[in-house]
C-alpha cells in the first residue's frame, strides 16, 4: 500500500527488535532495516563488493558487517567504512514510523549525503545497485542447484594452522580466481552457520578442486578439519570477478598476504598450463618462511614459465630468514616494489590485491598514493581468516 510522499509500508515495528536486521523487498528491491537505539534505518541489502546478503550480516552499533567478505557499512547513510576499502558506498532510504499503528514505511527515493546528487551520480548509483541485486538473485538461484563434491585428501601445512583439501570437481566449472560455497552437515553452535565460501586454489586445467584455509576454533572449521576422506560436501557456485584480465599485453602484478595467495595459485597455474603470453609478478608476503603456502609449486612453475616472477618476503622482525633465503625481508613498500617491477610495467600493469583487511588498505595506499596508480587498474579481494 502506497502512502503519501512516495512512502510505502514494508513491515511493522513489532517485527524488528533493537540491534536486529530485517530484509524487506518493496517493489522487488532488497532493502535491509536496522534498529539502533530505537531508531530505524533502511539501506540496500546487497553488498556492493560481491553481492553478499547484508540482512544475514552482524550489526554492532551503527556498523553493519557483510557475512561474506566483512565489508562494513554505516546504516545511517550506507557509506562504506575506511577499514574495508574493497567495497563501495550503497544507498540509504528515508524511513517513517506510524506511532499509532507501528507501520514502518520506506521511500525508495534514495537519501544522498552532502546534498542533492547529480543526475550522473544517480544513474551510476542505480546501475551499481542493479548490478548488486543481479548478483544476489543469481546466487539465490545457484543455491537451489547444489552439487556434491567428494573429499579426496587433506593436508596440513607443517608448523601452521593452514589445511588444504582436495575434492572431486563433479561438474564444478569455474574461471581461475573465483570462489565457491561449501556447506557442512551438523555444524552446531557456529554463529555464522554451516556455510562458508573459499577461493578455488586449483586451476581449471587440474583434475581435482583445491581449497586451503586456516583452521580456527569455530565449529565450522573444526568440523571441516575432522571430515573423513570420502565425505560428500554440498557446494555451489562459482562466484566472483577477481579473475585474470583478457588483454595479455598488459602485465599482471599480484600482491598477496598470507592465505590470500589462494586465488593467485589458480591464476598462475592456469597461465602456466595454457602458456599465456602475459607477464606476471607476484609479491607473496608472509610472517615467516614456514607459513609460505604452495612455495614448492610456485618455484616449479616459475622455472617453467619465463613470464612468471615470484617475490617472497617475510615480515616478522624476529623471524630472520635462514642463510639460504633469497627473498625479501619486511613489508612490501615502494622501494621493494621498484626493485622488482620496472617503470614501464608499473605504467601498464593491472594490480591484484588479496589478503587480510589491514594488508589491503596498506597496498591500496602504496599503489594509489605512492605510485599514483589509478583505481581502475586495481582489483581487490578480501580475506578475513574466519
Amino acid at each position: 500500500m502506497m502512502a503519501k510522499e512516495g512512502y510505502q509500508k514494508v513491515a511493522s515495528k513489532k517485527d524488528l527488535k533493537e540491534g536486529s536486521l530485517l530484509k524487506v523487498e518493496p517493489n522487488g528491491k532488497p532493502i535491509v532495516l536496522a534498529m539502533v537505539n530505537g531508531k530505524i534505518y533502511a539501506m540496500d541489502a546487497v553488498c556492493s563488493h560481491e553481492g553478499g546478503p547484508l540482512d544475514e550480516g552482524t550489526l554492532q552499533g551503527h556498523e553493519l558487517k557483510c557475512p561474506w567478505h566483512y565489508a562494513i557499512f554505516d546504516v545511517r547513510n550506507a557509506k562504506v567504512s575506511d577499514q574495508t576499502v574493497w567495497a563501495t558506498d550503497l544507498q540509504s532510504y528515508p524511513v517513517k514510523v506510524d506511532d499509532a499503528t507501528g507501520d514502518i514505511m520506506v521511500s525508495l527515493q534514495a537519501k544522498q549525503a552532502g546534498g542533492e546528487a547529480t543526475v550522473q551520480q544517480s544513474r551510476q548509483d542505480t546501475e551499481n545497485s542493479d548490478s548488486s541485486q543481479k548478483k544476489y538473485y543469481e546466487e539465490e538461484e545457484r543455491k537451489a542447484n547444489k552439487i556434491s563434491l567428494k573429499l579426496l585428501s587433506k593436508e596440513k601445512l607443517q608448523g601452521t594452522d593452514i589445511m588444504s583439501f582436495r575434492l572431486s570437481k563433479s561438474g564444478m566449472e569455474y574461471t581461475a580466481g573465483q570462489y565457491a560455497f561449501f556447506e557442512l552437515d551438523v555444524v552446531s553452535g557456529d554463529s555464522k552457520g554451516p556455510i562458508r565460501h573459499f577461493s578455488i586454489a586449483s586451476s581449471p586445467t587440474e583434475q581435482d578442486l583445491l581449497i586451503s584455509t586456516r583452521i580456527r576454533d569455530t565449529p565450522y572449521k573444526q568440523k571441516l578439519a575432522s571430515l573423513e576422506i570420502g565425505t560428500e560436501i554440498p557446494a555451489w557456485g562459482p562466484e566472483g570477478e577477481f579473475v585474470l584480465h583478457g588483454d595479455h599485453s598488459k602485465p599482471a602484478v599480484f600482491l598477496s598476504g598470507g592465505i590470500g595467495v589462494t586465488p593467485f595459485r589458480s591464476m598462475i597455474k592456469y597461465a602456466t598450463d595454457k602458456q599465456l603470453p602475459i607477464k606476471i609478478t607476484m609479491f607473496d608476503s608472509n610472517k615467516d618462511q614456514q607459513g609460505i603456502l604452495y612455495k614448492e609449486e610456485f618455484d616449479k612453475w616459475a622455472s617453467q614459465n619465463k613470464n612468471l616472477k615470484i617475490v617472497y618476503t617475510v615480515t616478522e622482525e624476529e623471524q630472520k630468514p635462514d642463510a639460504s633465503w633469497s627473498g625479501e625481508h619486511g613489508r612490501i613498500d615502494k622501494s621493494m616494489f621498484e626493485r622488482h617491477v620496472n617503470k614501464e610495467e608499473i605504467g601498464n600493469a593491472l594490480f591484484y590485491i588479496c589478503g587480510p583487511p589491514g594488508m589491503l588498505k596498506a597496498m591500496q595506499d602504496l599503489l594509489q598514493k605512492d605510485l599514483q596508480i589509478p583505481k581502475d587498474r586495481l582489483k581487490v579481494e578480501a580475506f578475513t581468516g574466519y
